[in-house]
């Protein structure tokens, strides 16, 4: 338990500085005892948004000392004042807190080409501030909240020789999601001592093999980034090439796969998830490929929200990936459902076909017996009501 405080060294806070109607919390601050090694995974979007700018900056020097969010204001499309409002924004929290500014990461999420409340937010930074604790990560995970329903927390200890190390995080996301980062930021942290260069490292091969497989709806956001702080505060190294780095990037990817996978179960709309496994593929390439065309298809997507085993939809998807197979060797099965094989539509009862796919997780399992590479992608089905939120979500 403990999200983004679980790992020593770490406190965070989250407060309303009433920028949501509901006066929920819209702002967030994850603070570490002094400057650590920091790393920082940003979307690929040619449009950025303000604090990614500045944050992608700032983490050239490899170190951070805070990460201050907001959710109800992208800070997206707002121009040179825009950018003004995030350094002065971002001034006043490093001042508050009594640190260098250039210490501090900034990020931001909600609705694009609104500039943010500056003076709202200062004016509740002393509360924000003081409200800073272990206890504080549901709040700080609350504050980052936009169209998700339910909080999203991670944390898990692992022993690594004698040493027990943790690694916690809190994520954001529920539509607006796709691969090349996901609408969602993520605050990782750790008690490890990890040299810059290397966190940065095993944050982005973790986060290409769980925040960058998961898919909502296909559309990749301007403001996505996934920063991780290492506190150091457990006095366990963690080197490159030792069974210690392999012990810790599995628990990073532990705690990761839990936050991206909560994301897609929160999406927008969602009645189920999929994971879209793809095997047997010419390359790595192909099989993400695959799966990726599979996962953000409308028409699989749709199949899934009505429970009915169209797998012709299927079959088309791996088609329109124009990955190299032979259709006459395809299978394809739905859980252990053989459901495409030689090239045929194989028959399932429809009774148990809308079991296979009515379940609240789904497997689909391409077998292109082309090679030996394999790919996969999570995502979740296409609901009327996702619709309705995207037609009623105000701007």
């Amino acid at each position: 338990s403990g999200g983004v405080t679980a790992a020593k060294g770490f406190l965070a806070a989250g407060v309303s500085a009433g920028m949501k109607r509901s006066r929920k919390p819209d702002l967030a601050l994850v603070v570490a005892e002094k400057a650590v090694p920091a790393a920082c995974v940003f979307t690929l979007n040619k449009i950025k948004a303000a604090p990614v700018l500045i944050s992608q900056e700032r983490i050239e020097k490899g170190k951070a000392q805070a990460v201050f969010l907001n959710s109800a204001g992208a800070n997206c499309l707002t121009g040179k004042p825009g950018h003004k409002d995030a350094l002065k924004i971002s001034a006043a929290v490093s001042d508050a807190l009594g640190i260098d500014d250039e210490s501090l990461l900034i990020a931001s999420t909600g609705i694009i080409g609104q500039r943010l409340p500056v003076a709202k937010i200062e004016k509740t930074l002393p509360d924000l501030v003081a409200g800073l604790s272990k206890k504080g990560h549901a709040l700080a995970a609350a504050g980052i909240l936009t169209t998700d329903t339910v909080i999203k927390e991670a944390a898990i200890e692992t022993a690594i020789g004698n040493t027990k190390v943790r690694v916690g995080g809190m994520s954001k996301g529920s539509g607006m999601i796709a691969p090349s980062m996901a609408t969602m930021l993520a605050v990782i942290t750790t008690d490890a001592l990890i040299a810059p260069k290397f966190l940065r490292k095993l944050l982005c091969e973790v986060t290409d093999e769980t925040f960058n497989v998961i898919s909502v709806d296909g559309d990749m956001s301007t403001n996505d980034t996934v920063f991780m702080l290492a506190s150091g505060a457990s006095g366990k190294k963690i080197q490159p090439n030792t069974a210690a780095a392999k012990t810790f990037k599995a628990a990073l990817k532990e705690v990761c796969e839990k936050l991206a996978y909560a994301i897609v179960k929160d999406g927008e709309g969602a009645l189920r998830t999929m994971e879209v496994n793809v095997e047997g593929a010419k390359n790595i390439e192909q099989a993400q490929r695959c799966a990726r065309q599979v996962a953000l298809s409308p028409l699989v997507k749709t199949m899934l929200t009505g429970g009915d085993p169209n797998v012709g939809r299927i079959a088309g998807a791996v088609g329109a990936s124009l990955v190299d197979f032979d259709p006459e060797k395809l299978v394809v099965y739905i859980g252990k459902t053989k459901v495409i094989a030689k090239n045929t539509a194989l028959e399932v009862r429809s009774a148990i076909g809308k079991k296979l796919l009515t379940k609240p997780h789904v497997a689909l399992r391409i077998c292109l017996n082309a090679g030996k590479a394999k790919g996969r992608m999570v995502t979740c089905d296409l609901s009327k009501e996702y619709v309705h939120i995207n037609t009623a979500y105000p701007t």
